[in-house]
């Protein structure tokens, strides 16, 4: 196959380009044909490296899948993609190896920032989680506090009413005493 496009150079943003294809291809975004010829190409003439990036990376995600968030997977899957990619890359470009520890120290970085806002989207989700639990347990002391108050009326009420019966029933005893001495004494 002749290459009629100039190839582009492996630095840092041909790695970006790279992590933002394998994550759009991994939320489900249809690629176009060149994205997809930039994909597989691992920046190097010779195809099995692109096979061995597709096993190694199809392999992670059949094993670990259920282990991590499907946020993590994203990156997770870009990162092994792309560090797979830089391996074979900096195995066949000797002259080139001088470069690849800062290529890789760029890719790390930005695996970094995206797990620092991953972090920090997480920190905001559990911030409003909490504050929602603090209201809903504040609610839930409010309606203990009713319930306490309502048992005390309801145990006031029957005491009162208690309190009425044993009256009205030393009402009618003493009724009766006396309606019983008037009659004795008839």
């Amino acid at each position: 196959k002749q290459c009629t496009k100039p190839r582009r150079k492996c630095d840092a943003e041909w790695f970006k380009d790279k992590v933002l294809l394998v994550q759009a291809q991994a939320n489900g975004q249809v690629l176009q044909d060149e994205e997809l010829e930039f994909l597989a190409d691992p920046g190097k003439t010779e195809s099995s490296s692109n096979q061995t990036v597709v096993i190694n990376n199809g392999a992670y995600q059949a094993d670990d899948l259920d282990a991590y968030d499907s946020d993590c997977d994203e990156i997770n899957s870009a990162k092994i993609a792309l560090m797979a990619n830089l391996s074979h890359y900096g195995s066949d470009n000797h002259a080139e190896n001088s470069t690849l520890p800062a290529l890789q120290d760029d890719l790390i970085l930005y695996v970094i920032e995206q797990l620092k806002t991953q972090v920090v989207t997480c920190t905001k989700i559990n911030q409003d989680n909490k504050h929602v639990n603090d209201l809903l347990t504040a609610e839930l002391e409010r309606y203990k506090s009713q319930e306490r108050v309502l048992n005390e009326l309801k145990h006031d009420e029957k005491a009162y009413t208690s309190y009425e019966s044993s009256q009205e029933i030393e009402s009618l005893k003493h009724t009766l005493s006396e309606y019983l001495k008037e009659k004795e004494s008839l």
